[in-house]
């Protein structure tokens, strides 16, 4: 995938714990790209009135002063949502510019991060986004709640930030042959993401060590042709604990893998492995669709 120069990369920030992880990770990946950044706040209106109100007793003139009190909070609501957003893209942006990215674009739009995805998907080249957001912040368990969502908005790459910015240096990308992985590979052999000096980690962790390795061997190939350092290991065994270790191990700073290959049913049904390795997980994601 080579960008174009219409294509962006586009940080979704929210104001949480991780919003400054989003646009450094963004930053990088933008100047990497040599690609414009543009930095997108959501505004989700969910009023709830903090008035209390016994309906029943009301009479038809107390119901309608009632109705324009509502009114006046969601106004009230709605503006401050809107100003509080100007702020936070408007600090990111500087952020940005600071870090010496020449394009830069600030945008807010109403709505939910999935609607905003989708609408947006023709000029994205790539969506980084925090693991939690905003109304999961400080919680030690769970993924922010419209993450998934997101990741299924698009058929884009979704960059999935865990944890204050550091420069990569190591990437594990977990590879199974199936088509999202096979996709991941021909993105790596085309040089669309990293830096050339980035040590690529190609591990598979099959029921047989026989196929594991052919796998393995299969993608060495091909991404040494393309130029890419490589390390290879072959694995059996339950493939979240096997790569989790292996993450821990080698100090992997990003984990690249096929993301949400089964239908949401079968992840409600069995578990979804794109889920688990979000949660046991450390490293930074790069999610293909």
């Amino acid at each position: 995938m080579s960008v174009t120069p219409q294509s962006v990369i586009l940080a979704g920030i929210d104001g949480s714990n991780f919003s400054d992880a989003v646009i450094d990770y963004a930053i990088w990946l933008s100047k990497i790209h040599q690609s414009p950044l543009k930095l997108l706040h959501t505004i989700e209106h969910s009023h709830h009135s903090e008035q209390v109100h016994h309906e029943g007793n009301l009479t038809p003139n107390m119901k309608e002063h009632l109705l324009d009190e509502l009114s006046d909070e969601e106004r009230q609501e709605s503006k401050q949502l809107i100003a509080d957003g100007k702020r936070l893209i408007t600090n990111a942006k500087q952020r940005a510019e600071q870090a010496g990215v020449e394009n830069v674009i600030a945008k807010q739009r109403h709505g939910t991060l999935p609607e905003a995805l989708s609408d947006l998907e023709s000029e994205i080249s790539m969506v980084v986004l925090g693991a939690k957001g905003e109304d999961h912040q400080g919680s030690k368990a769970g993924l922010g709640t419209q993450l998934e969502q997101a990741i299924r908005a698009i058929s884009k790459p979704v960059f999935i930030a865990t944890t204050s910015f550091s420069e990569p240096q190591k990437l594990l990308f977990a590879y199974n042959g199936s088509p999202t992985s096979q996709k991941a590979l021909n993105l790596l052999k085309k040089n669309a993401f990293f830096d050339s000096q980035l040590e690529i980690h190609i591990v598979s962790v099959q029921k047989s060590l026989a196929d594991a390795t052919n796998l393995v061997e299969d993608a060495r190939t091909e991404l040494q042709a393309a130029g890419l350092n490589i390390v290879a290991k072959a694995m059996t065994g339950d493939p979240v604990k096997e790569l989790t270790q292996y993450q821990q191990e080698k100090a992997i700073d990003i984990t690249m893998m096929g993301a949400f290959s089964h239908g949401k049913l079968h992840g409600f049904i069995f578990g979804s492995f794109t889920t688990q390795m979000l949660l046991e997980s450390t490293t930074q994601f790069l999610l293909i669709r």
